[in-house]
């Protein structure tokens, strides 16, 4: 059973279709699409998970928005932070859920769903073996894949907010309680040093956009790749295009800078939207 409920305005939807059409119950998911529930309703009730949620609140529900079903009531997975001065929300897809920072999604989500985009990402490092560096954690996706196949997984997330957003994600759920992954709370930059030279298998890269975080683009952070990673092993870095809007590409720029750390067989592929290199 369910520990809690997480439903967005369909879900709410099918409920008060259930109430018009006078049944009492209704088979439904609580856990955005990964299973199915019975929900009971007792009007001017629903349980939910153990949670008495009057009909009328889920009337009140928006799109493009998740909640969860907490003290009786309903309350949106979002919030802003006066530590970073951002605003957090869970946002639905057709799939999994993409985390938004102050609008700026964290996830590829129109053409392309954050399900398949981290699964194409994995596949840039097939095959997945040995000791694992996912370098950005978000909200573990990538992490939860590559653990299936790796021996290990080390996966870094700096901001406590994004991890409270994690926690209440359900397809979030094995990053918090798998053994083969660790999941470190701190910055990459900082988390990089502790590693010794030649330790990784395979390394994945999905950094923010360049206004979140910058330096992770850097020729002095790819030499700390470099060096953490074994010979032969097999990089991935995920490359957004800041400045395809103005007709430039933003992944020659990361190739030189790879190249000019040590990186050899550099190529990008647009499906994946990343490069894919090694370290010889």
């Amino acid at each position: 059973m369910l520990d809690r409920a997480i439903l967005t305005k369909n879900e709410a939807e099918k409920i008060i279709n259930t109430q018009n059409l006078g049944h009492s119950q209704v088979f439904l998911s609580l856990d955005l699409g990964k299973s199915q529930e019975k929900v009971i309703l007792t009007p001017p009730f629903v349980l939910l998970c153990n949670q008495k949620i009057l009909l009328k609140e889920l009337e009140k529900l928006k799109e493009n928005t998740i909640y969860v079903a907490e003290d009786n009531t309903l309350k949106s997975i979002d919030f802003f932070s006066n530590d970073t001065n951002l605003y957090y929300k869970l946002k639905p897809t057709h799939d999994w859920p993409t985390l938004t920072i102050s609008s700026v999604p964290m996830h590829r989500f129109k053409q392309i769903s954050p399900k398949t985009s981290a699964e194409l990402m994995v596949k840039e490092i097939a095959p997945v073996k040995g000791l694992i560096l996912d370098t950005c954690c978000g909200l573990g996706y990538t992490s939860i894949l590559l653990s299936k196949e790796a021996e290990k997984v080390f996966t870094f997330e700096k901001d406590s907010n994004v991890l409270r957003i994690a926690e209440y994600n359900p397809y979030s759920k094995k990053l918090f309680n798998n053994p083969k992954i660790e999941l470190v709370n701190n910055s990459i930059l900082e988390g990089i040093k502790s590693f010794e030279n030649n330790y990784f298998d395979r390394v994945l890269h999905d950094p923010p956009t360049t206004s979140f975080g910058e330096e992770l683009y850097s020729k002095s952070f790819y030499l700390d790749l470099f060096r953490v990673m074994k010979r032969g092993a097999l990089l991935y870095h995920y490359c957004p295009n800041p400045g395809k809007t103005k007709g430039q590409e933003f992944f020659p720029l990361l190739i030189k800078r790879l190249e000019e750390a040590g990186f050899s067989n550099c190529k990008y592929n647009k499906n994946s939207s990343g490069i894919k290199a090694q370290k010889k």
